[in-house]
């Protein structure tokens, strides 16, 4: 009987342990991504350089789909070309969409026409330098993204930030 007790007890201590390894990393990623959307509220917030896009629209499948979770990095504007797809800032909204071409506006400034991959017609404004946030590093995670939007809602937050922290100081 006492040796029950004791491989319960192991067990216990192993799933604490496993527990602790995946919660507080979720938590402090989450904890940064919010800081870091507060500290820069012009830009979609990211961790490392890299920044998780939630994708809303059909507008790129075949490429990605709608609810996939995309991974855009910084770049140097002026690297970009003719094929890259950008993600840029429209109005508040993050838009993830293919450059077709490059052209100068009136004041002499590179700007982006952009087309999404499943759209017939190019998008109808030009993209600014100023608004581009990234290029997709062809990183995505089918589905999750749905899943991403869920965790920024209200709900989302209490079930994966308020009761994990609640439950481990609870649990300890």
């Amino acid at each position: 009987m006492e040796e029950v007790k004791k491989k319960k007890g192991r067990l216990l201590t192993v799933a604490n342990v496993l527990l602790c390894v995946i919660l507080l990393p979720v938590i402090f990623i989450n904890v940064a991504v919010i800081v870091n959307s507060y500290v820069h509220p012009e830009e979609i917030p990211g961790l490392f350089g890299i920044k998780p896009v939630a994708v809303l629209s059909g507008s790129m499948e075949d490429t990605f789909m709608t609810g996939d979770l995309i991974f855009i990095k910084g770049t140097d504007t002026a690297a970009l070309k003719e094929g890259d797809v950008i993600c840029y800032l429209e109005s508040g909204q993050a838009v993830t969409h293919r450059i077709i071409r490059t052209e100068l506006n009136d004041q002499g400034e590179t700007v982006y026409i952009t087309k999404g991959d499943a759209n017939n017609a190019e998008d109808q404004k030009a993209v600014e330098t100023g608004q581009v946030q990234g290029i997709w590093t062809g990183g995505r995670i089918g589905g999750m993204g749905s899943f991403v939007l869920f965790l920024s809602s209200t709900t989302g937050m209490i079930v994966f930030i308020v009761c994990p922290v609640v439950l481990f100081i609870i649990w300890d």
